[in-house]
């Protein structure tokens, strides 16, 4: 699993970052785009309004002498701009203190202009219209620095006042969005905790429906069906395991007895290659089985009592073999949480194990201590490679005759239980096996 992947949540806080950034970035083109219009918009209207004036004064006075005209020059002299007057032939009558007009003049025609920067003189933007029945005069232009209209000191007013607040706007709008899904989604978090919870010991768990959104539910509810259509999978194969060692211990069974009526050596050596195939036999069915361990919380086991009764249901065999058990309880009762049969069985393959492996009139010893069970023997203990190796190597065997299922069987039991199998020589000599709880 790529550890690296983004969450849902992240993915999410992810993306309110891209709409933000964007939602900012279109909003100040926007707002650049509307203001640029309407400042465009309100400098035609000054110029219009002021060129107006011009052409009313000299409608009362063509030498712009009196009150009204010197009051409309002085306010563009005020804010830096500049005026020139036409006459029919073309040249300047009138100006502040220019000596050509502003731009060539085309008859009868408004027309707005920019000129550039030059010379020391800011750029202008400006008009130049036509003034009929103004007499002798043919036209007026007018022209302002671009930076004295009015609306430019509003537009930067409103950036510097009001603009800059839809920045943290979006900003505090984005962490609430971010507080508000990362509630939305608390019930898939809930739902992913519980289903991580779920493993073979657990299989019978479902995760909670109750509270759940109508949404969230619906995926709930298919998870659950599906653990329900597992669970159905592991007991039919669990079943099937049963009838397997069913069907063919009893034709095994029946053979050794037929056998055990010979007093023929030969038949002595077939009757030990059957008990190795029963043996098989045995191990693989655990080998499945084990795939399908399950068990709840409040199955408790007590490792003292299953010891007790592996050795009980092994000293018979054992002692046949020529070989001795001992057991060993070092306190009460130890609990645990856990499969009993499994437990059962995966102990019985350890002490197998060390019984193909005792010399002759060797002790197996068997202790229970507080956190597991160990099993002892006195052989030659298990190679240097074999205790360098990981658990996934459990399945290889060290002897040749037989598939090495056991410790393999034993390895995915405590798996299974959160616990391990820890293998080990003794100082002395011999090996010893411990499921540690």
């Amino acid at each position: 699993m790529n550890s690296k992947r983004l969450t849902l949540l992240q993915r999410l806080i992810v993306a309110m970052l891209i709409v933000a950034v964007v939602a900012i970035c279109a909003s100040a083109v926007f707002l650049y785009v509307r203001f640029q219009a309407s400042n465009d918009a309100f400098r035609e209207e000054t110029l219009s309004t002021f060129a107006e004036d011009l052409r009313r004064g000299l409608l009362a006075d063509p030498q712009l002498s009196n009150s009204y005209a010197k009051a409309t020059k002085a306010r563009i002299r005020e804010l830096r701009g500049q005026y020139v007057i036409l006459g029919q032939d073309g040249r300047v009558i009138d100006s502040s203190g220019l000596q050509q007009p502003l731009i060539p003049y085309i008859n009868n025609r408004t027309q707005y202009f920019e000129l550039p920067s030059h010379g020391g003189q800011k750029a202008l933007f400006g008009i130049s219209t036509p003034t009929p029945s103004s007499g002798a005069v043919e036209a007026i232009q007018i022209a302002f620095p671009k930076a004295h209209v009015i609306f430019d000191s509003v537009l930067e007013e409103f950036v510097k006042d009001i603009a800059w607040i839809w920045i943290p706007f979006v900003l505090i709008l984005l962490a609430t969005n971010i507080i508000v899904v990362g509630l939305a989604l608390s019930p898939l978090r809930v739902a992913a905790h519980e289903a991580a919870r779920i493993g073979p010991s657990s299989i019978a768990t479902r995760l909670t429906e109750s509270g759940m959104p109508n949404d969230v539910l619906a995926l709930i509810r298919s998870v659950n069906a599906a653990l329900d259509r597992l669970q159905g999978g592991f007991l039919s194969l669990e079943r099937f395991s049963a009838q397997l060692a069913h069907e063919l211990r009893t034709p095994l069974a029946i053979a050794k007895t037929r056998l055990s009526l010979s007093q023929d050596p030969i038949a002595r050596a077939v009757e030990r290659d059957f008990e190795d195939i029963e043996r098989v036999i045995t191990q693989l069915i655990d080998r499945v089985r084990v795939r399908t361990l399950h068990y709840e919380a409040s199955d408790v086991v007590n490792l003292g009592e299953v010891a007790t009764d592996v050795a009980r249901y092994l000293a018979p065999m054992i002692v046949g073999a020529g070989r001795n058990i001992e057991l060993k309880i070092e306190k009460g009762p130890v609990l645990v949480s856990g499969a009993r049969d499994f437990l059962f069985r995966a102990l019985r393959n350890l002490i197998e194990n060390a019984l193909h492996h005792s010399p002759e009139n060797g002790v197996i010893t068997i202790t229970v201590f507080d956190i597991g069970i160990s099993v002892a023997d006195q052989g030659p203990g298990f190679t240097k490679m074999r205790l360098s190796e990981s658990g996934e190597s459990l399945g290889k065997t060290d002897r040749e005759d037989g598939l090495g299922l056991g410790l393999s069987i034993v390895g995915e039991t405590m798996e299974a239980h959160d616990g391990r199998l820890v293998l080990s020589n003794l100082p002395s000599g011999g090996a010893v096996a411990t499921m540690s709880f």
